[in-house]
């Protein structure tokens, strides 16, 4: 959260094409890196600079695509949502390619404990199945030369992530000599761009910042923590396996792939705020059938409404940053970075509540927060409608402000003067 702040404040100060590849630059060796930090202080170091340089892209990010393309930034607002979705889920699969089974036949499960005396490590609760019938099959105890088995291809992958951080970077400095160091701007493009200053009261700014972080806030906070906790609620409730609570999981989060594709043309028809309206709904609906899932234990319902809720949350971060831009106030660096304070404090916070909840009272809290915060999100999107209607009546939009404002002076009256 601290470095997003701090590129926000740094984006209206700097050129953001040069802010854009100082971090992929330093994100690119950060990640190169981890496979070869061997000493615990040394992971923490670039752990912390990965997750500061990942906060200030997305800070960066979001508010340079809206600059860039202004009014008509909503299609590249749902791409930018879309290709990190599909690197979230794009990535574990590369992992996979390159991970290594145990040497031999053996395939080797650690569980839990791990512990260090010396230089020495001691495996504790350690599973070991073999994949051929041997005499040593049905041993219990771990050979002393047989420790953690690493794979020697994983680095392979950080290098790939690397990699691809670099060449953004190249890209970034290609554009920031070519375009931004010489302020090249057509006048098409300034016709574009939304103004930088907001035309609106400070109350009325205060009023949607707060309404439009507290719907990616409560957004956020439901998804990470579905995400993190449908497993487990799975395997507790339905007595269902590990893998097919993971795999309901995988397939909720590919379904959310496909619906920001999809919104990337979407958005085009149907205006922004809409669309949040709409997929808000979706959200709510999609609680109360899982409240009513959970409760008959129905596996075909779980399905259900996982699928649709991979559809419901996606376009709605990008289509609340569009909105922002169009009706309320520019996003600027500091709004973007405010916008990520907010959806990582609730990410942060919400697991932790849930965890509490359902170790203190029952596992259907999973369901009564989820519908508690889904119909809270419900009131925010509708208080948000009603104050962009009176903003839009009163000021305009950023992209049409002379609107508003020719209709208050029609409905000042007019005062003539008497003749003699």
């Amino acid at each position: 959260m601290f470095s997003t702040i701090v590129s926000g404040y740094l984006f209206d100060k700097f050129k953001r094409s040069l802010l854009l590849s100082v971090a992929k630059f330093i994100l690119a060796w950060t990640a190169i890196a981890i496979p070869w930090c061997s000493v615990y202080w040394l992971m923490l170091t670039v752990f912390f600079f990965l997750g500061a340089m990942v906060g200030a892209t997305d800070a960066i990010a979001n508010a340079e695509v809206q600059r860039v393309w202004g009014k008509h930034g909503k299609p590249f607002m749902q791409g930018l949502q879309f290709m990190y979705s599909f690197g979230v889920s794009v990535a574990p699969l590369v992992t996979i390619i390159f991970m290594e089974s145990s040497s031999g036949d053996r395939e080797v499960t650690l569980e839990h404990n791990l512990t260090l005396t010396n230089n020495s490590s001691i495996l504790n609760k350690t599973l070991i199945s073999q994949n051929q019938s041997s005499p040593a099959g049905n041993e219990s105890l771990v050979p002393e030369e047989f420790t953690f088995v690493r794979s020697t291809e994983l680095y392979k992958v950080f290098i790939i992530g690397g990699s691809i951080s670099l060449f953004s970077c190249a890209m970034h400095l290609i554009f920031y000599f070519k375009f931004d160091k010489w302020n090249k701007t057509t006048q098409k493009e300034n016709e574009t761009k939304t103004p930088t200053k907001s035309r609106l009261p400070l109350a009325l700014q205060i009023q949607s910042i707060l309404l439009m972080a507290g719907i990616q806030a409560l957004l956020t906070g439901i998804d990470d923590t579905w995400i993190a906790f449908l497993t487990t609620f799975c395997v507790k409730m339905f007595d269902w396996t590990k893998a097919r609570g993971a795999l309901l999981t995988s397939v909720s989060s590919f379904v959310a792939v496909v619906g920001r594709f999809m919104a990337i043309f979407l958005v085009q028809v149907i205006s922004p705020r809409k669309l949040v309206g709409i997929h808000s709904l979706f959200t709510l609906l999609v609680f109360i059938g899982f409240y009513i899932s959970a409760l008959y234990k129905s596996d075909i319902g779980m399905w259900i409404v996982s699928l649709v809720f991979g559809y419901a949350k996606a376009p709605v971060l990008a289509c609340v940053f569009s909105w922002t831009d169009e009706v309320f106030l520019p996003v600027t660096g500091r709004i973007s970075s405010l916008f990520i304070v907010f959806m990582t404090a609730s990410s942060a916070s919400n697991p932790l509540i849930l965890g509490f909840l359902m170790d203190k009272f029952s596992n259907m809290w999973f369901c009564y927060l989820f519908l508690g915060e889904s119909f809270l999100l419900v009131i925010v999107v509708v208080s948000a409608l009603l104050l962009t209607r009176r903003v839009v009546r009163n000021y305009g939009t950023n992209y049409r402000p002379q609107d508003g404002v020719i209709k208050r002076k029609e409905r000042l009256p007019v005062i003539g003067t008497s003749t003699v």
